[in-house]
């Protein structure tokens, strides 16, 4: 016998030790890079008053109403704008400096959440401002997503991109823990809600002054001179996104798996502040820790994608954890108390955060920079069903009861998971492994 039939598996294994130091090397040199340290300083900023605002504003509509139909107006109030601001936004992102519309923002969700903090320490604060403050909210989250998504790709090299928009993810997903721990424990303490909303407005001011730090980048669009915009010339601009969305089904199928994942999510989190009330019965303690567990597992899914750095298998990958994702959500819906369910949210928001790192890379990685703002914008436009997610659910949940609902949903995206994968052999064989020479 010889040992020459061992000398490929050798060879394997040497290869298999080789691209785990490059992607070592990638994910290191993502952390390294000043740029991109910057910017998700920003995106922790910016994530955490987001967060606290999710987690603020449905504790405090049922303690003004008690009646959880409205936080199914709020999903409302807050995706209807999320929507047409997606469509103007991805259009904009691909004209002006992203930078300034990352200010924009943070500051037309500011505002309306200083008043909010006026209007409860003068005990004038009504439902309906609530509302109001949403629907700024579903404007600067258009804006504010489409720009962050565009501007990172062209500030970091591209060996590292899917590790920096992945650690950017991570970053964002480190506020959904600071966030909701931050926002129960100012609601529980003597300041309450006029403390919560002052503080949100605090980091808003925060996250406008480091993007002030941002360079200026390069113009889009390879520069050629840009018609003057007009609706027929924005008409136009959308037409071309939309044609590199129907020629890529890596760009297409990523944005149906965002919008359908968006309800789920969207659902869920909308549904955290009735289950803790009428389910569990936990108070300001169950809502911060079942936020927090849920954003714990999303940084580590983020982080776990941005340290592999993109992965051959990418396919397979977004097929499992959105199936895992699913089946989470099912099972947080028959959950018998706070603890059981902070433990199953843990792993929710773990697989969900690893289905969104690969969805966005996929994309960003497929997409041409002079059309990244407005295929983006499809992206972001996919993501208004987040908040819709709360609409649809808590609808829903007056019709079968939250439990149900929240299941019915799971299903509906086990459902168009499996039915993607089954029709299309792309996505069941896509590649997010970066060259070698990269």
């Amino acid at each position: 016998m010889t040992d020459q039939p061992d000398a490929p598996q050798l060879t394997t294994a040497s290869t298999s030790a080789q691209r785990s130091t490059r992607s070592r090397g990638r994910f290191i040199d993502a952390l390294k890079d000043p740029g991109l340290r910057r910017f998700t300083s920003g995106t922790l900023a910016w994530g955490t008053a987001h967060q606290m605002i999710t987690a603020s504003q449905g504790f405090v509509l049922l303690e003004l109403t008690d009646d959880r139909i409205w936080l199914a107006w709020l999903g409302a109030a807050v995706g209807i704008p999320n929507i047409i601001a997606a469509i103007i936004g991805g259009v904009l992102s691909d004209r002006l400096q992203r930078r300034t519309l990352l200010i924009l923002g943070s500051t037309i969700v500011a505002l309306p959440m200083l008043a909010i903090a006026l209007l409860y320490a003068a005990d004038a604060l009504e439902p309906w401002h609530i509302l109001l403050a949403g629907s700024a909210q579903g404007v600067s989250l258009a804006i504010d997503w489409i720009s962050r998504l565009s501007l990172l790709p062209v500030m970091v090299p591209r060996r590292i991109m899917v590790s920096a928009l992945s650690i950017d993810q991570a970053s964002f997903n480190a506020a959904r823990v600071l966030g909701p721990l931050v926002a129960a424990a100012i609601l529980a303490s003597a300041g309450g809600t006029t403390a919560s909303y002052a503080v949100i407005t605090g980091l808003f001011a925060l996250a406008i002054i480091i993007y002030a730090t941002f360079k200026r980048q390069p113009d889009t669009g390879n520069g050629e001179k840009k018609e003057r915009i007009g609706v027929g010339t924005a008409l136009k601009e959308l037409k071309e996104a939309g044609s590199a969305l129907r020629t890529d089904s890596v760009l297409s199928l990523n944005v149906l798996f965002t919008a359908m994942n968006a309800m789920m999510l969207g659902g869920f989190v909308f549904m955290i502040a009735a289950f803790v009330k009428e389910v569990f019965d936990s108070g300001e303690f169950g809502l911060g820790l079942i936020f927090t567990t849920t954003g714990i597992g999303a940084f580590i899914g983020a982080m776990i994608v941005a340290y592999r750095g993109g992965t051959s298998s990418a396919g397979k990958g977004l097929l499992v954890s959105n199936l895992l994702f699913a089946g989470s959500a099912a099972l947080y819906a028959f959950a018998g108390n706070t603890v059981l369910a902070a433990t199953i949210s843990f792993f929710f928001g773990l697989f969900n955060a690893y289905h969104i790192a690969l969805g966005i890379a996929a994309i960003q990685t497929n997409v041409p920079d002079h059309v990244r703002g407005r295929v983006t914008g499809a992206y972001e436009l996919a993501w208004a069903s987040f908040p819709l997610g709360g609409l649809i659910v808590g609808s829903l949940a007056e019709a079968v009861g939250l439990r149900a609902a929240t299941a019915i949903a799971a299903g509906a995206v086990a459902t168009l998971t499996v039915l993607v994968f089954a029709l299309s052999s792309r996505m069941r064989l896509l590649s997010l492994r970066p060259r070698d020479g990269e």
